[in-house]
């Protein structure tokens, strides 16, 4: 930053820092804060399936129990007709005689193992039922007799044999025959119903719970996206600030060696350099900036979740912005040409003063002035500049002499009267015809004098079209 750095140009740079900061901040809080939206738990619903299977598992192992509580008296007594028994102790002899061999009858084949098999089944479907049924309910030693013998009746594999099988059931028989297999179905009933409690007690938690969403990963992993959009809109702030800066330098770099060329008699030379600058644009991109934060905040806020699009939001803001600055600027044109004209001029206090040349070109027409001027060259310009300062001048001159000569009473009393003596040709507006005469009192008179009225420009050579 120097002297030649424009006050709008501080004043915008200052804002777009504002600006950004403020929109920044906005939208790091926003994305940082941001959740998913509440779901079911799945957690919760896994729990109450699980819950749901257990209780339907000790719903099917209560009716193995029950089952096999029904069989097992029913196997007691088919054993005793298919002879599966080992025989009764006959009684005792008198001293002295031996015993006769006993004749064991020979179990009926043909019934031992079907009566055992339906007991034997339900054993099978029972024996697993152990691991899950006995932390449910608290046991005790005929229970714990009980699944003993339901697992050791589901061990027993018979062959396909009649010999094998009835040695299977045989086997069966002395597994589940003195079984307290009725305390074993108050077990599996207590059990199935504590399960059952628990899986309603689950069902309804699972109604209700509610979890958050997790946030979509994205392209970029959350925290870079945001650091990202951040460093961007840091981009584009420095950008602006860079371009204010080349803008002042370049100033200083126009005008400053044309000090020495207006003391060495080309003094519109600098004059020429301040109106040409004066026609530039403003240094510094507020734009981009403004469009890089409004852009990023308004896509943090429409979608928080995705920090993806809080850089599209940047990039594409950026892009807006910068297009609608330009189009202010195209369309302000030259509306701001005499304010930074005279600026410069405070600086540089040039040999030709700029009011005069300022003063020369009529309101409304600095567009018409700019076309003819900007074509010219370097010398043309400041011929062009120092026979305007010189008309101006002409000008506050020709006013002066025509103060001092009017008499007393018109100066105090206003003009005479048209026709009366001494009074001047009126013009239009009813100011005195005369060429260059400016409004009293003071000058510059309102709406310039470029062209002048009457002729006397353009300057001989150079290029000013005709009737301009």
């Amino acid at each position: 930053m120097n002297v030649y750095t424009r006050r709008e140009e501080m004043r915008w740079t200052l804002v777009a820092l504002v600006v950004l900061v403020l929109t920044t901040g906005g939208s790091v809080a926003r994305l940082m804060t941001a959740k998913g939206p509440l779901i079911p738990d799945p957690a919760a619903i896994a729990s109450a399936k699980n819950a749901d299977a257990r209780a339907t598992q000790a719903k099917s192992c209560n009716q193995a129990a029950d089952k096999l509580n029904t069989e097992v008296p029913l196997f007691r007594a088919s054993a005793k007709a298919a002879r599966l028994a080992a025989p009764a102790p006959s009684a005792p002899l008198p001293r002295g005689r031996k015993p006769p061999p006993p004749k064991e009858k020979e179990p009926d084949i043909e019934l031992a193992w079907p009566t055992a098999m339906p007991a034997w089944k339900q054993a099978k479907l029972l024996a697993p039922c152990r691991a899950q049924l006995e932390g449910v309910v608290e046991a005790n030693p005929d229970t714990t007799k009980a699944w003993d013998a339901v697992a050791a009746a589901a061990a027993i594999s018979p062959g396909d044999d009649h010999k094998s099988q009835v040695d299977a059931a045989r086997q069966l028989l002395g597994a589940l025959e003195n079984a307290p297999t009725d305390k074993l179905l108050e077990a599996t009933k207590a059990a199935e119903a504590t399960l059952k409690k628990a899986a309603d007690v689950e069902a309804e938690k699972a109604k209700t719970a509610k979890v958050r969403e997790p946030l979509p990963p994205g392209l970029l992993p959350r925290q870079l996206a945001i650091g990202l959009g951040v460093l961007i809109g840091v981009i584009t702030l420095l950008a602006s600030f860079l371009s204010v800066r080349a803008a002042a330098a370049r100033r200083l770099a126009t005008l400053v060696p044309l000090r020495e060329a207006a003391k060495q008699g080309q003094p519109g030379l600098q004059a020429a350099a301040i109106l040409s600058l004066a026609a530039t644009h403003n240094g510094g991109e507020p734009g981009l900036v403004f469009g890089a934060g409004l852009g990023g905040l308004a896509a943090a806020i429409a979608f928080p979740v995705d920090a993806d699009i809080f850089v599209a939001g940047v990039m594409v803001g950026l892009l807006l912005g910068l297009g609608i600055q330009w189009s202010l600027r195209l369309s302000q044109g030259l509306s701001a040409w005499r304010r930074r004209a005279s600026e410069l001029a405070e600086i540089e206090k040039p040999a030709t003063p700029i009011v005069l040349v300022l003063s020369a070109v009529h309101l409304g027409r600095e567009a018409e002035f700019w076309n003819f001027f900007s074509n010219l060259s370097p010398p043309e310009q400041s011929n062009t500049v120092l026979q305007l300062a010189s008309q101006a001048e002409e000008q506050i001159l020709a006013a002066a002499e025509a103060s001092n000569s009017m008499p007393t009473a018109q100066l105090h009393g206003g003009m005479p009267p048209q026709g009366a003596p001494g009074a001047a040709p009126s013009g239009p507006g009813g100011y005195p015809q005369q060429p260059g005469y400016p409004q009293q009192p003071g000058y510059p008179p309102q709406g310039g004098g470029f062209p002048p009225q009457g002729g006397g420009f353009p300057p001989q050579g150079g290029g000013m079209p005709p009737g301009y």
